[in-house]
């Protein structure tokens, strides 16, 4: 959690360097979407697989006809809700990529739901079950993993079929007696893909507290219903990534009178300065006023759903309020400067 600050010695410097995760980062809801109601059954295509030209397609019994894992777990999300533990059963993802032959060490898999919303998981968290934070099911403070995690594919809680407001498929992850990230659990999941697996890069966030972002959890804020944005540009490419002013927002001093513990009005009032700066060390910098609030300026880590090119890999600055000054990509590191004195309510 963020530890609150009365009085900051002259210019501090909160530094963003491009490293791996951050609990405060992800676990973002998806949004609030109307679907079909649950009419899928035995007989109905539940479940589409591809890998390379192959595609194949699972019914629900196909799926409850794979051998079957079922114990207590449950998710917690960004703002510390919990939950769960509850008894579910489901699927491994390993015993359902078998259909495609299974996936390598140079792949990953994402899943993608009704609503748009999408996870990549690596190698290494499917087929070994490492790289998932957990948590105590109670007071939700991180805690090593109690057994062997299993990221499955559930269609069964606490003895009954899941419900449309997450399924008939959700993806979870099983970590028995304690709970994982919400932002893992892809509700009205519904397709498979084998993917290569993409350079990966952490955000550690440092300053008045310590976070650490990783590819994956930039991916989830970025997700349909969180913090993501896109802009497209003359040329029709659509660039899409998270507001400057929001990864700012995460290191600098938190309002406790702020529910989610994060943006703090009287400081962004008071003004400070924001550097973005290449792997080459060039750098642009913008006052808190220019970017407060403004979805126009972006980080952006995708052009056209692609990772960007190796050229400006991996986050670039990009959207309409961007001008030739403020040009930047291969960005490094952000740096909130904080001016001598500031004022916490």
């Amino acid at each position: 959690m963020k530890r609150l600050i009365k009085k900051l010695p002259l210019f501090i410097g909160i530094v963003i360097f491009l490293t791996l995760l951050a609990s405060g980062f992800a676990g973002c809801v998806t949004k609030t979407v109307t679907v079909s109601p649950g009419t899928t059954n035995a007989g109905s295509i539940a479940l589409t697989i591809v890998k390379g030209t192959q595609t194949k397609t699972l019914t629900m019994a196909d799926i409850e006809a794979l051998p079957d894992i079922s114990d207590s777990t449950g998710d917690i999300t960004s703002s510390g809700t919990i939950e769960g533990p509850s008894q579910y059963k489901g699927v491994a993802l390993t015993d359902i990529l078998k259909a495609v032959g299974g996936i390598t060490a140079d792949e990953g898999v994402r899943i993608s739901a009704k609503d748009g919303y999408s996870m990549t998981f690596s190698y290494n968290q499917i087929v070994k079950g490492t790289e998932f934070p957990t948590y105590d099911s109670t007071t939700g403070k991180e805690v090593p993993p109690a057994a062997t995690i299993t990221v499955f594919m559930d269609y069964e809680k606490d003895g009954q079929p899941l419900d449309d407001s997450v399924g008939p498929l959700r993806l979870g992850i099983m970590a028995p007696g304690q709970v994982t990230d919400g932002h893992w659990w892809v509700k009205w999941a519904q397709k498979i893909e084998v993917i290569a697996l993409q350079r990966s890069w952490t955000l550690n966030d440092v300053g008045t507290i310590t976070e650490n972002i990783s590819k994956s959890d930039f991916e989830a804020g970025c997700a349909p219903g969180c913090h993501g944005v896109s802009w497209t540009d003359a040329q029709g490419h659509v660039w899409s990534g998270e507001p400057l002013w929001l990864l700012a927002a995460y290191v600098t001093p938190t309002d406790p009178s702020n529910p989610m513990g994060q943006f703090n009005t009287a400081v962004w009032n008071q003004g400070f300065e924001v550097e973005v700066i290449a792997s080459n060390g060039s750098l642009v910098t913008y006052s808190s006023s220019d970017i407060n609030n403004n979805n126009n300026i972006i980080v952006a880590n995708q052009e056209d759903g692609q990772p960007l090119s190796s050229t400006q890999f991996p986050l670039a600055l990009q959207g309409s309020g961007i001008d030739l000054q403020h040009q930047i990509s291969t960005i490094s590191s952000i740096k909130v400067i904080l001016p001598t004195t500031t004022t916490m309510p």
